[in-house]
């Protein structure tokens, strides 16, 4: 009787070294899939890399009042942005949620600054999670107000281009276009009122390009195709 049983757990297991074998094999691919889940959870494709960033950004101006503008980051976040010269008897600060409405993680490939000598300075940059693009006119004096822009078209964005010295953003029913150089603006109406959300804004704005030219958008309406273009001169 010992003999049958013991050659019935044969039977059921006939190579018990293969048999761990492929349940350690079993076991690793479960734990490689619920910690590939709890990475990806909640994040689906980012725009950008979105390693941790702890340093702060820094844009400097070449002039002799060493204009700047910095970007404070706290827990991977943009935290505080401030901007000053030497001349200034104060500090511009804001938190950058407060100007962005939103969370941002910023990736320094995906962030420029230009500083108009004491005068002004344009922060343009896109959000590595949602790709969201924002643009932020920073005066350095006290009189004239901030112009904070969160549904930028910046040329970060692959699908979109956008000569340099230009600036470009849209309201959901037109896109304005602004020469940082000289201040001059043009605009083109997109015929109707989209639901954009800036979060996803492939959805509806498919790809841009803009020169001091010509500006041409194609917007997506009910899965159709709905290309605009317009002469302009700036």
């Amino acid at each position: 009787m010992m003999l049958k049983g013991k050659a019935h757990v044969l039977a059921a297991f006939p190579n018990k070294p293969y048999f761990c074998f492929m349940r350690i094999i079993y076991l690793l691919a479960a734990a490689m899939m619920f910690f590939t889940s709890c990475n990806n959870s909640g994040s689906g494709q980012t725009f950008c890399d979105t390693t941790c960033r702890k340093d702060s950004f820094h844009f400097r101006a070449n002039n002799q009042l060493n204009s700047i503008v910095s970007i404070g980051v706290k827990d991977c976040i943009a935290d505080t942005l401030m901007w000053t010269h030497n001349r200034m008897d104060f500090s511009n600060q804001m938190a950058m949620k407060d100007l962005a409405k939103q969370d941002v993680r910023l990736n320094e490939q995906f962030i420029s600054c230009v500083i108009q000598d004491t005068v002004q300075a344009w922060l343009t940059f896109n959000d590595c999670v949602s790709g969201r693009g924002f643009l932020f006119k920073l005066p350095f004096g006290k009189k004239s107000g901030i112009s904070q822009i969160t549904g930028a078209i910046n040329d970060f964005d692959p699908k979109f281009s956008v000569e340099e010295k230009l600036r470009a953003y849209t309201d959901r029913g037109s896109i304005f276009v602004i020469n940082i150089e000289t201040g001059a603006q043009e605009m083109m109406t997109f015929k109707e009122q989209y639901d954009i959300d800036f979060n996803k804004i492939h959805e509806v704005v498919d790809s841009v390009n803009i020169t001091s030219k010509r500006i041409y958008v194609k917007l997506l309406n009910g899965g159709k195709e709905v290309p605009l273009e317009k002469n302009i001169n700036l």
